[in-house]
């Protein structure tokens, strides 16, 4: 049998991504038969070699020339497939051709008999023919198969199992792939603070960005046409034609400034993030499988997002003490990564769905984009297509409008390229071939089963987690954070906890803890899946509203990080064990903390922080994790935080009602993460400068400024009144959704009035809040433990006795006594650091006032005070001084009392 392939009379006009070519088939002595042949882009992308290698050509729209008719868009740029090949033999060298199909259909048969004799759910076969069998290194298909009497299976050597004997076990071929196959996974928890949550709202905000990158792109090139025509205009041109061109250039520019403010409008309304995208597990005929795939988006979407992981993971990099990509052209990787197979649907632009397979480094992500740098590509050309004038070969016609799209010909290309260069005499020591050689193939781990297939995303996602935060990577404050999270959520689940303590805590037993999709409210706390999942959470007749899911989303983390503790039995004895419950050994387990009775300020300062960085992800613009320094201490972390059981509604209108506990349960419950994250931030770190040209208002600690806004609901400072109070906590709690208005950008709000009406022209900012609420030193109200009774039945049997009173008090035991004390230790050891920090900055801004007096003083050539007057001061300073000096030998005596506490 021989195969002859000419050139087509390429016409038409369609644009699906099809390939075509002519073939004659036949001996040679046997009449030609001329016969078209279609083949779709996944058939491009799937693993095929032959020598010669046939010649093909393919293009889109009316320059695609079939003489059959195609459905489709007009030939946009960037949605064409180019597979021209050459039909010379490849050239050897060292880096490896995609598997041939023979090999791949047997390493589809390998791995689906290996899956079901270790009872796992395999890969799809799409998956390993369009992912994996293209991105094998050389002789890899052949080196990991065996044959046996009832078929083809992997070698044991060449697969293990990752979490062995959990719901996550993954089951994964050990192989080497070629170094340009695979890509950085979106889902990276180093840089999981970079996006938003993946709400409805969100995405349209994507698109919009999109389309207007579009725009400035087009309206980038219609300028530099707009010049070179300008340019092109001979000297002896007409007045009327050089006008023209001076005309059209200055519209070019304006609608490309206009268009370039608008795309930062557009990253504004992002908070300069991108959504998360959403991954499930791929389905086939309703059964999940061990791969991953995406919500349809179309190319120009795939593309952002896949550039701005690229972007963020880099942004991240940059903290590394050694140059990544040098290392791996030096050295080559020595670590082996897990990869998984993931879809992305593409959506073309005639509405037609082609399915993208690729694999994704769920670790070693940075290596992976390293060295798709080094190779000359970028990740989203290697998702969405390479242009052809990238991958072009010797003798190929260059045309811009063609990319080639199927992984199987862009690796193809590279390698031929590349060992084309390496094998020169005279090649480059610094040229392309030379620096990628030692990363030719890299040793990977690719998943091909999974024990629970729908929950991979999750399985994956705690692998990346523990490779970060037990690894030698540099992490940051908020990410690290979100990476505890996200263990302390898995946590919750692997223990069977998390409906129940949700159920019961912030459902208030409404429903039973049977009734939540625990995978999927999971997902929504950790940002994977939009809040809607936590709308069952609600209270019924609440509205689903943005409002009150961000809400519902708050009280789930805080219940997480602390959880509520039963009280101290009565009848225990002192140095026994405290009992926590079911929920609070899983926090500590996770965490990895102390134990209950070794509970201290770092303790809680590292649960503060952990809440500060969940609850920041559900406003565009994260506050700073120290904002929320020493808001919850101790007795919460010992004693847990019970959620109110009112609806944010219903508390509301208790605080309208005058319900004092209901306004600091609003304040410290409800207000807060909007007060630190919001787009003008009420509450800011204790730390900087004053002279700071960014900062706003005073310098104070995140907890007085709370303990001010509390305060001026029992005793308002001037010009403060309940109106006043209950118009800002309704702003601060729609804020987030506010549009822009007119003198007002999005997030942001007119301060209330007296009457609570608002002040149109006075932003309500961190400048207007300390003003009208000024630093208190009024100590902190002791947050009530929970007593016995608390945790007692309803149908508790009462003793029945009458009471009486007698005519002396009764004396209170020692062991009473110690247990009161105690429990009001904690209290005081927090409130005393709250006064020293305010005293501290009381005298800090005194000493301030003094400099700056005596700076304006000189400045002015005034004269100084008179003796008497400087005397008497120095007099006052001298009694705070003293006042002062007392605190040291007391806090001494303290600390040497509290070693026998």
């Amino acid at each position: 049998m021989s195969r002859a392939l000419r050139k087509p009379p390429f016409r038409g006009s369609g644009s699906a991504p099809s390939l075509r070519w002519w073939t004659r088939r036949g001996r040679r002595s046997s009449p030609v038969r001329a016969q078209c042949v279609a083949v779709t882009a996944a058939r491009a992308g799937a693993p095929w070699t032959g020598v010669p290698v046939p010649r093909v050509r393919v293009a889109l729209g009316r320059t695609a020339g079939c003489v059959r008719s195609h459905p489709g868009s007009c030939g946009l740029p960037g949605e064409g497939l180019s597979a021209s090949m050459s039909t010379r033999k490849f050239p050897a060298g060292p880096f490896s051709y995609p598997t041939t199909p023979e090999w791949a259909e047997n390493l589809v048969e390998a791995i689906a008999n290996t899956c079901a004799a270790e009872g796992f759910a395999p890969v799809p076969r799409q998956a390993v023919l369009e992912g994996l069998a293209p991105a094998l290194g050389q002789g890899e298909a052949k080196r990991v198969i065996e044959r046996r009497r009832d078929g083809r299976f992997l070698l044991p050597t060449a697969y293990h199992v990752e979490q062995r004997g959990t719901d996550g076990a993954l089951l994964v071929l050990k192989v080497d792939l070629h170094g340009a196959a695979t890509l950085p996974w979106v889902i990276n928890d180093r840089t999981r603070s970079a996006w938003l949550h993946p709400s409805g709202e969100n995405q349209e905000r994507l698109e919009d960005l999109v389309e207007q990158q579009q725009l400035v792109a087009a309206w980038t090139v219609g300028v530099e046409r707009a010049k070179t025509a300008r340019r092109a205009l001979a000297s002896t041109a007409a007045p009327e034609e050089k006008d023209a061109a001076l005309a059209a250039v200055a519209v070019a520019e304006k609608e490309l400034a206009r268009a370039q403010e608008e795309l930062k409008a557009c990253e504004r309304a992002l908070g300069g993030r991108r959504p998360l995208p959403v991954v499930r597990a791929v389905t086939q005929d309703g059964v999940p499988m061990a791969a991953l795939t995406t919500e349809p988006v179309s190319a120009a979407m795939a593309a952002e997002v896949q550039r701005y992981a690229v972007d963020v993971l880099r942004r991240r990099a940059r903290q590394r003490s050694y140059d990544l990509a040098e290392s791996l052209v030096q050295e080559g990787q020595r670590e082996s990564t897990v990869v998984v197979l993931q879809r992305t649907p593409v959506v073309d632009g005639d509405g037609d769905v082609r399915y993208v397979w690729r694999g994704q480094h769920a670790t070693g992500a940075n290596r992976s984009d390293a060295r798709l740098e080094i190779f000359g590509l970028s990740a989203q050309q290697s998702l969405t297509g390479v242009p052809q004038s990238v991958l072009r070969l010797p003798g190929e016609e260059e045309n811009r409008r063609l990319v080639v799209r199927g992984l199987g010909e862009i690796l193809r290309r590279i390698s031929a390229l590349l060992n084309a260069e390496y094998a020169a005499p005279d090649r480059d020591e610094d040229g392309r071939a030379q620096r990628a050689v030692r990363i030719a193939q890299v040793s990977s781990r690719v998943v091909i089963g999974a024990k629970r297939p729908e929950r991979l995303e999750e399985s994956l996602r705690q692998l990346n987690v523990n490779e970060h935060l037990r690894g030698q990577l540099d992490y940051e404050d908020m990410d690290r954070s979100l990476g505890l999270w996200s263990t302390l959520v898995k946590a919750y689940q692997a223990a069977g906890l998390l409906g129940d303590l949700l159920a019961r805590e912030v459902a208030q037993g409404r429903m039973p803890a049977g009734e939540l999709d625990e995978d999927a409210v999971a997902d929504a706390l950790v940002g994977a899946r939009a809040l809607d999942e936590l709308a069952v959470l609600l209270t019924p007749g609440d509205e689903v509203s943005a409002m009150t899911l961000r809400d519902v989303a708050v009280r789930c983390a805080t219940v997480m990080l602390f959880p509520p503790v039963p009280p101290r039995p009565e009848n225990l004895a002192p140095r026994a064990a405290m009992p926590t419950g079911r929920y609070w050994p899983v926090v500590r387990a996770a965490l990895q903390e102390a134990s209950w009775g070794q509970v201290n300020g770092s303790t809680a300062k590292r649960r503060t922080e952990i809440w500060a960085a969940v609850t920041a992800q559900h406003f565009l613009r994260p506050g700073p994790l120290a904002a929320a320094e020493r808001l919850f201490g101790k007795p919460e972390v010992q004693f847990g935080v019970r959620p109110d059981a009112r609806s944010l509604v219903s508390l509301v209108t208790a605080c309208r009602q005058g319900d004092d506990a209901a306004w600091e349960i609003l304040v410290r419950r409800h207000l807060l993460p909007g007060l630190i994250s919001g787009a003008e931030p009420f509450v800011a770190p204790n730390e900087g400068s004053f002279q700071s040209a960014d900062r706003k208002g005073e310098r104070r600690a995140p907890a007085n400024s709370v303990q001010a806004l509390v305060n001026a609901w029992t005793n308002p400072p001037e010009s403060v009144t309940r109106d006043l109070l209950m118009a800002f906590a309704v702003a601060v709690l729609r804020a987030p959704d506010s549009p822009a208005g007119e003198g007002l950008a999005p997030g942001t709000f007119w301060a209330p009035d007296a009457h609570g009406d608002p002040r149109e022209g006075v932003l309500a900012d961190k400048e207007w809040f300390d003003t009208l609420f000024p630093q208190t030193s009024v100590r902190r109200t002791r947050r009530p433990q929970p007593s016995s009774a608390d945790s007692t039945s309803s149908a508790a049997i009462d003793s029945g006795g009458d009471t009486v009173e007698l005519a002396e008090e009764v004396p209170e035991s020692a062991l009473a006594r110690m247990t009161r004390l105690r429990a009001e230790l904690a209290s005081l050891v927090a409130s005393s650091t709250v006064n020293a920090a305010a005293v501290a900055e009381e005298i800090s801004q005194l000493l301030e006032t003094v400099e700056g007096a005596v700076r304006a003083r000189e400045a002015s050539g005034a004269p100084e005070e008179p003796a008497e007057v400087q005397k008497l001061y120095m007099r006052e300073f001298a009694g705070i001084k003293a006042d002062a000096g007392k605190i040291g030998p007391l806090l001494d005596r303290a600390a040497l009392a509290v070693m026998s506490l």
